[in-house]
């Protein structure tokens, strides 16, 4: 056992494999080391710190059990994602803008659809009512985290084509049709990423995916638009508070 002389510092010695998890950590913050890609390899740790193998494995994994990155086996180490969690009535802008990301989006389809059976019935309007059809890619410094379809009654909002819809829906709602959304009713589900939703979001190999169907309400309870969307589970997550009933 090793004792400290007189006058040396009496604080705790930090494990060495403790020190080499916070260096990889302070990259991945610092961005040297960005959200999908791969970090050094256990044998290229050991080369670059001079490092036994165990020590190496050690730093890895207590990443691994922080969530700061995943392994894929036969491909390596990479960086994790980061979480946003969705706890309340906001746009996807704003969630992201508060932990300091750029939101942007890849609009995927704007058009005019009509006789949508499920669809009409579930907003109880009739069967030829004809909708705004928006589909858009969110993302977040780049990285694709969500696919969402919005579908709205074209005659609620006429015009909406004039306006940026890669922006916040809900502030174009709100500032150029006076609709303010008080609540959503939604289900979520779990579902398997396609190749189609895999090339989207690109993922390297089959994962589930977070599939939100719900309706967006004003204040007076009328239904105001239908959405479904699929969210990366790793990158966005949803809260919901249960109340007991009075």
């Amino acid at each position: 056992m090793a004792f400290l002389k007189k006058g040396e510092n009496m604080e705790k010695i930090e494990p060495k494999y403790i020190k080499i998890k916070k260096i990889i950590e302070d990259k991945i913050n610092k961005g040297e080391y960005p959200s999908g890609e791969k970090i050094p390899s256990e044998r290229q740790l050991c080369g670059m710190f001079n490092l036994s193998r165990m020590t190496a494995r050690q730093a890895i994994n207590e990443l691994v059990k922080e969530g700061k990155v995943y392994r894929e086996k036969g491909r390596g180490t990479f960086v994790s994602s980061p979480g946003f969690l969705q706890r309340n009535v906001k746009s996807f802008t704003d969630t992201l803008k508060e932990r300091g990301f750029v939101p942007s989006t890849k609009i995927i389809e704007f058009s005019t659809v009509y006789n949508l059976k499920e669809i009409s019935s579930t907003m109880e309007v009739p069967y030829k009512t004809e909708f705004y059809k928006l589909k858009r890619l969110r993302l977040g410094n780049e990285l694709p985290m969500a696919l969402e379809t919005v579908y709205i009654q074209k005659s609620r909002c006429p015009n909406l084509h004039q306006y940026d819809v890669s922006e916040s829906l809900y502030e174009i709602l709100e500032c150029n049709y006076g609709y303010k959304i008080e609540n959503i009713s939604c289900d979520i589900d779990a579902c398997i990423a396609n190749n189609v939703t895999m090339n989207i979001f690109k993922m390297h190999k089959v994962r589930a995916l977070l599939k939100i169907t719900g309706i967006s309400y004003l204040a007076n309870n009328e239904k105001l638009f239908y959405e479904e969307s699929y969210y990366r589970p790793d990158l966005y997550k949803y809260h919901v508070d249960i109340y007991r009933r009075t």
